[in-house]
């Protein structure tokens, strides 16, 4: 366990030792815990990480990220896709995940990331990963199928593996893009760069309704019957760091920044929270893999996430919203101080503030470095298309 945090350089030394601690010879952990899958290498935990490494400069990081992908890359699929998890046992066993309920769609985007930003940084050699990259590229049109810039996700195909929002997810959207972006200046290809613009117009024009203006954030989703209309704290930040439609991130900070942050207030992972008698609550309380975890304000369901508020501080430096960063950065360490001992738990519960979740999670620990990141502006334009 971590001793109680007195002040945020110490709880970022901590994250670093422990995202040190999970880097081994064949990637990054999700966590130190084995409980369920925990201990396998998840490829959107691990590119996340990485990019921590990278941005904070940290060798034994990146050179676990260039492990993580060259393993992804050996056990990528016949199609082109890339597994959700995977975990090297004794004797030469192998598991690989690509999947338990549903694909998860945001394996191969992260991986797409994780050469991009690697490559950028001097973190791995881009060469050896071209065709790979292709057939990811590849197989992301083919999923889309109808040529209209947009993936169609079900269920739990994303990070938020247990949440009830599907169909066309903006998270993926963004992702795809910013995706396409670096890998299109990894390898010069422009056609890459081409449809990276087109998402993002198709993002504008179908996440971004008059109804989504008037709140101050856009759709989450939307299916061809319903639309999605929660809060998404995950998306809004990427889609503001990434540059991908940008009025639409740059508005979805101010209105983080006027609703929770100059209030001391830290941002859930989505708001509002679903809670029994609402109309998603069946769906949501029989939606889940190793238990029940998402009650009102915990987990998905109105947890706070550390990773996110990393992203969250990435997105704000990037656009200069610095007091709004401080702002974030103080009620973090605030909140983690009146912990008697945080283990880098996956959330914090949305109401108490006590930890919750898996502990010694790779996540949580990469949020923490993130939020230190932008003092090094330089290093954050290795994300940045």
């Amino acid at each position: 366990m971590f001793p109680a945090m007195t002040s945020f350089a110490s709880l970022l030394q901590d994250a670093r030792a422990l995202l040190r601690t999970l880097s081994g010879p064949h990637g990054i952990r999700a966590s130190t815990s084995t409980t369920a899958n925990y201990a396998a290498v998840f490829t959107r935990d691990a590119v996340m990480a990485g990019v921590a490494g990278i941005l904070e400069d940290d060798s034994t990081i990146q050179a676990a990220l260039a492990r993580t992908l060259d393993q992804l890359r050996g056990f990528q699929g016949r199609s082109g896709q890339i597994p959700s998890n995977y975990e090297l046992a004794g004797a030469g066993a192998t598991r690989v995940s690509f999947g338990s309920l549903v694909p998860r769609l945001d394996a191969p985007l992260w991986y797409l990331i994780g050469i991009g930003a690697g490559a950028r940084a001097g973190a791995l050699d881009a060469g050896p990963f071209h065709e790979s990259v292709r057939r990811v590229v590849g197989l992301l049109e083919g999923l889309e199928y109808n040529g209209r810039h947009l993936l169609y996700v079900p269920v739990g195909g994303d990070w938020a593996d247990e949440y009830v929002y599907e169909g066309y997810v903006l998270h993926d959207q963004v992702l795809r893009a910013w995706a396409l972006h670096l890998v299109a200046a990894t390898y010069d290809e422009p056609a890459w760069r081409a449809k990276a613009a087109l998402i993002g117009q198709a993002v504008e024009e179908r996440f971004w309704t008059a109804d989504a203006i008037a709140r101050g954030f856009p759709l989450a989703a939307y299916t061809p019957t319903r639309t999605f209309e929660m809060f998404d704290l995950a998306t809004c930040s990427l889609l503001a760091l990434s540059g991908v439609a940008p009025a639409v991130g740059e508005a979805a900070l101010r209105w983080i920044g006027d609703r929770y942050l100059a209030g001391g207030e830290l941002p859930p992972a989505f708001a509002p929270v679903i809670a029994d008698g609402d109309a998603d609550w069946p769906a949501l309380r029989r939606y889940h893999l190793h238990g029940f975890r998402n009650r009102p304000h915990e987990y998905h369901n109105g947890g706070i996430w550390p990773i996110w508020l990393g992203w969250l501080a990435l997105a704000l430096a990037r656009h200069g919203r610095l007091p709004d960063l401080e702002r974030l950065r103080t009620s973090l360490a605030r909140r983690l101080d009146s912990v008697p001992r945080y283990d880098f738990e996956e959330y914090l519960h949305g109401l108490t503030g006590a930890p919750g979740g898996t502990s010694g999670m790779a996540y949580s620990a990469t949020g923490v470095m993130l939020m230190d990141a932008p003092r090094a502006p330089q290093r954050l334009a290795l994300l940045l298309p």
